[in-house]
């Protein structure tokens, strides 16, 4: 049916020739034979009773199973499964897409499947989640999915398994070890890129990377091993300092940062180093409703009540400060202990106990900082009363109140000789607040990467080579874009045109293997798109920094550069705002995303007065005037008519420039280097287990580029066969064309046969690559002339079988009715028995009571006889007592 969230476990998928899991362990092919294995079960299916069965989208990523009932060129009459409902419809207006065989949904390699379009991807995807296996294989990237629960597959055990090579299913330990196992064989740096929206597992799976890399190590001494240690130990301290809880995660990332574990030439770690990008500096200030600041405010503000130095530094429960009082608690998350991690982590990589009191300070110092009153006087002017809150701000910069006050309520304007002191209004003296609590931290942040690379960095000169990770955010579309998503995006565009280009070269391997000439034109990427954004004098970052160094240059006036610059009216990947006066469009490789102007060119300057910088650059602290000291050089009047004022600020480089930049850095890191590719998947926005959200899995496949990817291998040949292979499968459809020759002569008169045109395939020294519509188009003939002799071979098959059943049914018959007879015959015999033995019984009880009848006859006749001897001698006895009597009263009447 239609494709949608589950919670409950679905039952088992229908299998045509055995279990999905069975069927899916004869998928092992190579990435150079992807759809040999396919394309035999495929084919079997095309003329089984799963050969109708197909996915319909009437709408944008939602796909529907259906039953193909009728079909041409033009028109499909389709009868969807959920519903039953029968429907004619125009190919033209609906995706439509056939559906794989059951038997091979399951399979690990995605590249395999018969049919490679996005439903089948996604469906596929859901299989293996709902089957417990997290990570698959299309092509050269590794897809991980977020399963929101423990799972037994990240023990020490598992991870031997894949460091010795003992498995060879999908998993991010096996993708690592492969990195490093590649570094030693090539000597080559290999480069792990990682990405993903938020909440799907970028962190972890960096984590686990990072896990292998460190117990490769098989020659491991006492510096190996410390280094080896304080690598791992990195991750609690940018994790309490980089990360916060948000919407989709209660650990997300919110910087990118590029990892580089440096080996000797024997596979021994020594040494590491970290650069980071694009560090989310507007969450110190601001938070969306049910997410948090940066993990390491909550940590210290709920251990101050057990550290008497946080209480000194002015740290208290994190509901008494405006940065953090939003949401408190994140789930699974014990801020205490995660303190006493991060506190443990510093030592070890070696920040003393006085560097320590230094970042709390500026912790404690930004937290302040947003607790100050600002207010307004009678005639629009800002003011701030000097609390408690100001005092412990100026106690921990080692700076006057006064002096901080006015470096945020008024500004020092230059003209000339002379200097004027202008009063800022409210909202900007909110806004000077708010740069300086950003630039505190963002000044913080860089100053404990700085330190962790000195702990890490390489001791002494020698020759390394490197496993590079990339953690970074993946493409992001909201319902409002604004000049981060644009970063990012911009980033994902320049990762992709590397995964275009990369996957060009393996096409370039193998087209010079197999002898065939490479035509550019088959391979398509995004590097219009990319020169769209960094394209030199006209591009969409050149014109922002010109507009931001333009008098009166704001948001409005890029807008209006943009949409009415030539370049830009005919450019294929720009859209100008059709419905909304306050948006531009940039076509991406994952899909058209809209961009809000608003704070396009003020977060491009990202300013911090020169009135701040010059104030910090005095303070008594040696930690916060070495935190601003290298501004010093850069201090200069800032361009007239600047936005918000005419003061003096501190020249800058953008923003977008910087970025610009340092991506150019790290693409040629990356381009140095041998990639291996992994994208995260969120399955849900609920942080569930057990949840598979299919539109959601289907825009993260697109931004991922996974869609991107599969499009480029149906662009260029993704059906690839031995020329035999290819003769054995498909010389049914044309055995006029089998005659004598080789295998690669006979493939050659079959596509002369079937009127293939030369551009739908390249015919190679030992295989032949079609295009997926040609082979699509092969497989229907194969189908429909196949289709009556299958009919024919199961109806004699069947036949066969009914027979057997008959024959069976009757011997059956024939032994049940035996059986009936021996039966009767035994319960006959057992039956009698008993009646005999009843008819006995009653017989002897009749004889029984018979003699006991007579007993007492003779009984009662002895009774009788007794008693009447008794009498007679009672009467005797009587008669002799009165004669006796009778003679003793004679006897007396004598003696008278």
């Amino acid at each position: 049916g239609r494709l949608r969230a589950s919670e409950a476990t679905p039952p088992p998928p229908g299998v045509l020739f055995g279990t999905a899991k069975e069927e899916g362990n004869l998928l092992r092919v190579s990435g150079e034979r992807r759809g040999e294995a396919g394309a035999d079960v495929g084919s079997m299916a095309l003329y089984s009773s799963e050969s109708s069965r197909a996915w319909v989208s009437f709408k944008d990523g939602i796909w529907e199973e259906c039953d193909v009932v009728n079909s041409s060129e033009q028109q499909l009459t389709l009868r969807i499964t959920q519903t039953g409902e029968q429907k004619n419809v125009e190919r033209k207006k609906i995706g439509f897409h056939y559906r794989n065989p059951s038997a091979v949904e399951n399979a690990d390699d995605f590249l395999t499947l018969p049919n490679l379009d996005e439903p089948n991807i996604l469906h596929s995807l859901r299989v293996r989640y709902w089957a417990g296996e997290v990570y698959s294989h299309t092509g050269p990237i590794l897809i991980a999915v977020n399963p929101w629960k423990a799972v037994t597959i990240y023990e020490q055990t598992v991870l031997e398994q894949y460091k010795a090579q003992k498995s060879t299913k999908p998993h991010i330990f096996g993708l690592a070890a492969k990195a490093f196992r590649d570094l030693m064989s090539s000597r080559k740096n290999q480069c792990i890129l990682i990405s993903g929206e938020s909440g799907s597992g970028k962190t972890e799976s960096t984590k686990f990377v990072l896990q292998v890399l460190t117990a490769v190590d098989e020659n491991k001494t006492g510096a190996s091993a410390s280094i080896c240690s304080q690598v791992m130990l990195t991750n609690p301290v940018l994790e309490a300092f980089g990360n916060a809880k948000t919407l989709r995660n209660d650990n997300s990332s919110r910087f990118g940062k590029w990892i580089n574990v440096h080996f000797d030439r024997k596979g021994t770690i020594a040494g590491a180093e970290i650069k980071t990008y694009l560090l989310e500096k507007a969450r110190v200030i601001h938070q969306s409703a049910g997410e948090r600041n940066y993990h390491i405010f909550y940590q210290a503000c709920q251990s101050a009540g057990q550290h008497k130095f946080l209480q000194d530094l002015g740290l208290e429960d994190a509901t008494q400060f405006e940065y953090t009082k939003v949401c408190l608690h994140a789930n699974n998350t014990d801020d205490v202990k995660s303190f006493e991690r991060t506190k443990q982590a510093l030592h070890f990589i070696k920040f003393d106990q006085q560097s320590q009191t230094n970042i709390f300070a500026a912790v404690s110092a930004v937290l302040h900082t947003g607790n100050l009153n600002i207010g307004e006087d009678r005639e629009g002017n800002s003011t701030m009363e000097i609390d408690k809150h100001l005092q412990q701000v100026a106690s921990l910069l080692g700076l006057a109140p006064e002096g901080i006050k006015t470096a945020i309520c008024c500004r020092n304007i230059t003209a000339g000789t002379d200097v004027m002191v202008k009063p800022e209004t409210k909202e900007k003296a909110i806004q000077c607040k708010d740069a300086l609590s950003k630039a505190l931290y963002s000044k913080l942040f860089d100053y404990i990467v700085k330190n962790v690379n000195v702990a890490l960095r390489l001791k002494g000169a020698q020759v390394t080579m490197q496993v590079s990770v990339l953690d970074i955010f993946g493409f992001e579309v909201f319902q409002q874009n604004h000049f981060e998503q644009f970063c990012i995006n911009y980033a994902n565009e320049k990762l992709q045109l590397h995964f275009n280009h990369y996957n060009f070269m393996l096409e370039r391997q193998l087209y010079q293997r197999e002898g065939i000439e490479l035509v550019e034109s088959d391979f398509v990427d995004n590097s219009a798109c990319v020169d769209l954004i960094e394209g030199k004098g006209w591009g969409i970052q050149a014109v922002l920094d010109d507009v931001c160094i333009m008098p009166k240059g704001d948001d409005q006036a890029l807008l209006d550069r943009l949409t009415s610059a030539p370049q830009m009216k005919t450019h294929a990947h720009f859209d100008s705002a059709k419905r909304r006066s306050d948006t531009f469009t940039i076509n991406h490789y994952a899909g058209s995303v809209p961009y809000t102007i608003k704070d396009f060119c003020e977060k491009n300057k990202d300013l911090l007065a020169a009135d701040l910088v010059t104030l910090l650059q005095s303070s008594k602290n040696k930690f916060f005037n070495s935190l601003f000291e290298n501004q010093a050089s850069d201090a200069t009047p800032s361009k007239p008519g600047r936005k918000g004022g005419g003061g003096g600020s501190v020249a800058y480089k953008s923003v977008s420039a910087t970025f610009k930049t340092d991506l150019g850095s790290l693409m040629d890191a990356i381009n140095a280097a041998d990639p291996h590719f992994v994208r995260c998947v969120n399955p849900n926005g609920n942080k569930k287990a057990n949840c598979f959200e299919d539109q959601k899995a289907v825009e993260q496949l697109r931004c991922g580029g996974v869609i991107e990817a599969v499009r480029m291998c149906r662009e260029s040949y993704p059906s690839r066969y031995q020329h035999s292979e290819f003769v054995g499968t498909f010389s049914c459809i044309c055995p006029q064309a089998i005659g004598a020759g080789d295998p690669r002569q006979q493939c050659v008169a079959m596509v002369n046969s079937m009127k293939i045109d030369a551009k739908q395939y390249r015919l190679g020294k030992t295989m032949i690559l079609l295009k997926r519509e040609v082979v699509d188009n092969m497989e229907r003939m194969r189908a429909k002339l196949l289709g009556g002799r299958a009919v024919t071979l199961q109806t004699s098959v069947r036949n066969f079988l009914a027979k057997m059943e008959l024959r069976k049914k009757r011997d059956t018959r024939r032994k049940y009715l035996g059986c009936v007879h021996l039966q009767s015959s035994f319960r006959r015999t057992l039956t009698r028995a008993k009646y005999v033995r009843m008819l006995q019984a009653v017989r002897m009880q009749e004889r029984r009571k018979e003699e006991e009848e007579a007993k007492k006859r003779a009984d009662a006749a002895a009774a009788a006889g007794g008693a009447a001897q008794k009498q007679a001698a009672d009467s005797q006895v009587a008669q002799d007592s009165r004669a006796a009597v009778l003679q003793g009263l004679g006897d007396d009447d004598d003696s008278e």
